[in-house]
């Protein structure tokens, strides 16, 4: 009811209509669209209201709202309905959040976003920064009929959605993704991506993808210890706000589902494909850091599950499906 709302009034705008219209065009009571309106304006809509004329729209705020997203998509799985898009403005983790909601069933294509996590994570158990309305912080669920091992595809099928849309929207970055799926921009991290699954055996019973994009964050933004390391779209756009999240994260949703319905069509080479046109790792020199080791060598391609293989100085090759990279000369 309140994307209805929504449309409407931003179809209106600047006239206003009466509640009372309103009621008959979704056959609810005027008590009901008075109830939807109150809780529009709490989340920050700018509506106002006038007891002869009835209520017009004059502000959206710049948050990450289910209304606001849904007006932005037409896709097929992911966020394909309003009522996949659940918005919070504080959680622990939107990760976190989205595998309970799918222990209770949830479709796929359900998205989780977040104006603020208080225990957002990264790979390898670090955290990851997300203050209150910087930047994009979403989980996306998917079921595909995969086994557990082919799903790491899917990891690196995110990263090239989340640079896509970057890019879509500023062109003039230099985005690239470093094995597996950290984006970079003149070497520090502007995205974060990390996967968690509930599989048994050969049988995969969902899929988790969450994305961090530090969007509009300023270097104060950052902790102490990131601010060397990490940067945003803000800091790489010459310090000019970017433009509005909602229309950011609708355009990575979009660039989702997309590439989520393509590999399904071409395969698993079209993902790996669609990955080197924006990869900084092969043809470097690479330290891969494992729980079990540090190995060092020639980062020289990826095999056709994803992992990365690193011929050392002897000549020998070793396959990685897991483990973090430190470049010798990138971005």
């Amino acid at each position: 009811m309140r994307t209805k709302i929504i449309k409407l009034l931003k179809d209106k705008r600047p006239a206003y209509i009466s509640g009372e219209e309103m009621a008959g065009m979704f056959a609810v009571s005027r008590t009901s669209i008075w109830k939807n309106i109150r809780a529009l304006q709490a989340d920050g809509y700018r509506i106002e209201g006038s007891p002869r004329r009835g209520y017009r729209l004059v502000g959206i705020p710049d948050l990450l709202l289910p209304a606001e997203i849904a007006g932005e998509l037409q896709t097929e799985i992911i966020a394909s309905s309003p009522e996949k898009i659940i918005h919070y403005r504080q959680l622990d983790s939107t990760n976190n959040a989205l595998k309970k909601l799918a222990e209770k069933g949830a479709p796929e294509g359900t998205v989780v976003l977040a104006e603020e996590q208080s225990q957002g994570r990264g790979r390898l158990g670090r955290s990851w920064s997300s203050p209150f309305g910087k930047g994009i912080y979403l989980s996306i669920l998917l079921k595909p009929p995969l086994a557990p091992q082919e799903t790491q595809l899917l990891t690196l099928l995110a990263a090239v959605a989340v640079a896509k849309s970057i890019l879509l929207n500023l062109p003039g970055l230099a985005v690239g993704i470093k094995w597996p799926n950290d984006l970079l921009i003149h070497n520090r991290k502007v995205c974060g991506i990390l996967t968690e699954l509930k599989a048994e055996a050969d049988l995969l019973h969902y899929l988790v993808i969450g994305i961090g994009l530090n969007v509009n964050t300023r270097k104060e933004d950052f902790p102490a210890d990131l601010q060397s390391s990490a940067t945003s779209l803000f800091l790489e756009n010459n310090k000019q706000l970017v433009l509005r999240r909602h229309k950011l994260a609708a355009s990575l949703l979009r660039e989702m589902d997309s590439s989520y319905l393509d590999y399904f069509k071409s395969g698993p080479g079209a993902v790996i494909s669609e990955w080197k046109k924006y990869n900084v790792t092969l043809g470097k020199e690479v330290t891969i850091k494992t729980v079990k080791e540090n190995y060092s060598g020639f980062a020289v391609d990826l095999d056709v599950n994803g992992a990365l293989i690193v011929e050392d100085a002897k000549g020998h090759k070793k396959r990685f499906s897991s483990g973090e990279v430190s470049l010798e000369k990138t971005l």
